[in-house]
């Protein structure tokens, strides 16, 4: 299981792998494109410096995890971008047509979306050359604990949040997970939709019955899910 795991943190895809990646592309792409994996390791490679190397995200949440996100929900949020529809200044140099073409967004999208980050450390018995061990060191992934009432928030969770992002918060489709993310990530997003400054419909009305206590528990029975 591992020694899988840990050659595909390295990201390689063989000829074989490239021809099956073409043929299982989704049909809401459109007929001519075909998923490149080594150009969405190339745009990937920019995303890094930021997102990091596996989309992992960094800098205590100041960039948000993109591995594991629904493909949809990643074109998504690059067009809202690109329109302007969401604000994020550190994007602006990159979210342009000429630097993210539409074919370009449908493959990082789905290289990003086929990523999973490990949560645990290989094995000691593992069959791992040093290289694939370090490389799986290095991928692990967990959200630091939050302190708050696990308890408590997975109830509050489950009759705010569940319907819609799903049952531990791994999403939904085009929804985003809220499990294995950044908590401080969480948090500024909460604050941008609570003042307006990030729009979207279907939050409108989620925090109005939700105190910084009843978040913080959230928050705490979401950091959980990846232990």
């Amino acid at each position: 299981m591992w020694f899988g795991i840990a050659l595909s943190l390295l990201l390689w895809v063989g000829p074989a792998g490239a021809q099956q990646a073409a043929s299982t592309a989704p049909q809401k792409a459109g007929p001519k494109w075909v998923y490149d994996p080594y150009n969405a390791r190339d745009i990937l490679e920019t995303c890094a410096a930021c997102h990091g190397r596996n989309g992992e995200g960094g800098k205590d949440g100041a960039y948000p995890r993109l591995a594991g996100l629904d493909a949809g929900y990643l074109q998504q949020q690059i067009r809202a971008f690109k329109k302007r529809e969401r604000i994020n200044i550190p994007m602006y140099p990159y979210a342009t047509e000429r630097e993210l073409p539409p074919d370009d967004v449908r493959d990082v999208a789905r290289l990003l979306s086929e990523i999973e980050l490990p949560t645990e450390q290989p094995p000691p018995d593992a069959e791992l050359s040093a290289l694939e061990r370090l490389m799986a060191a290095q991928a692990v992934f967990n959200v630091p604990r939050v302190d708050g009432n696990v308890e408590r928030g997975a109830e509050i969770y489950s009759e705010e949040c569940g319907e819609c992002h799903g049952e531990e918060g791994w999403g939904e489709d085009d929804v985003p997970q809220l499990a294995g993310q950044h908590t401080n990530y969480l948090r500024r997003q909460i604050k941008h939709f609570r003042s307006g400054k990030r729009m979207n419909e279907d939050m409108d009305d989620v925090f109005e019955g939700l105190d910084d206590d009843d978040l913080e528990d959230i928050f705490a029975y979401l950091a959980a899910r990846d232990d």
